[in-house]
């Protein structure tokens, strides 16, 4: 018997969603855009529960879900980018399917590793490159998660003292300045594709995005310094374009890191992408 299981993606500006055979092979795939400033929680289930009453004959055996917040068991504590703070999943999906939450990067970490780098590295790091910012750590062949499992939150990290104000109350967060959102304000461009396309034709562009990859590397050897990773993963939806900037960012990182002088580190894009 094939076990099917979903994959709930709710992001800073879509959900996806992804029926997954036991393999691993995505089945059936859906992902939705909405705009954050505008959607509530019964909007974002309402997505959900639609797309469970459509497969209401496939037998599940357990849904995943992944914010970018923290949360506990099926309680969702808190988003930066979203408006879910204090959400019990099951008020909202109404299913008798156990449902598992977790925080989306570390979500991301997890397969990557287990599916592609485990036989390779014990230290790891996935940076989660989108809306907002994320990380997962592996450390000792280990998922570290923190006290209160929010750790990883590396957005919030302050890099530039009294900067832009951010969403978490806080200001000069390193999401503020290297998000994927941040470009598109940088650049007053919506979509990546056609910022990098202009970046190799137009100046103004091309230099707004060399600023932004500096401010990327900061944020990046700061993880490196304070976590001795082997590997940084870049994941998210930047990590697409890493033909694009994976050098130069390389490059930056490995000028500014404490250990420069004896530290080899793989640096790369994930390869399990939507």
């Amino acid at each position: 018997m094939i076990n099917i299981n979903i994959g709930i993606d709710i992001g800073g500006n879509h959900v996806g969603i992804g029926v997954v055979d036991d393999s691993g092979e995505i089945i059936k795939k859906k992902i939705i855009d909405y705009n954050r400033d505008t959607i509530t929680p019964t909007d974002i289930f309402k997505i959900i529960n639609t797309f469970l009453n459509e497969n209401k004959g496939v037998d599940i055996e357990t849904i995943g879900i992944g914010i970018p917040g923290i949360s506990t068991e099926t309680h969702i504590d808190y988003t930066c980018n979203l408006p879910l703070t204090d959400v019990e999943i099951y008020d909202y999906v109404k299913t008798r399917v156990p449902i598992y939450v977790s925080n989306d990067a570390n979500c991301a970490t997890i397969a990557e590793y287990e599916v592609i780098d485990k036989k390779f590295y014990s230290n790891y790091a996935l940076v989660t490159v989108g809306t907002g910012i994320g990380a997962g750590l592996i450390l000792n062949g280990q998922l570290y998660s923190g006290t209160t499992g929010s750790a990883g939150e590396i957005g919030h990290m302050v890099i530039e003292k009294d900067g832009l104000p951010c969403r978490c109350g806080r200001r000069g967060c390193f999401e503020q300045y290297a998000s994927v959102s941040a470009l598109k304000r940088l650049t007053e461009t919506d979509e990546l594709e056609e910022i990098f396309y202009l970046s190799e034709r137009n100046m103004s562009i091309q230099n707004v995005l060399g600023e932004y990859i500096k401010n990327l590397s900061v944020g990046m050897s700061n993880i490196i310094n304070m976590y001795d990773v082997e590997v940084l993963v870049i994941g998210g939806s930047l990590a697409q374009y890493g033909d694009k900037f994976l050098s130069k960012l390389k490059s930056l990182i490995m000028s500014n890191i404490y250990n420069q002088y004896t530290y080899d580190l793989n640096i790369k894009t994930a390869k399990l992408r939507k």
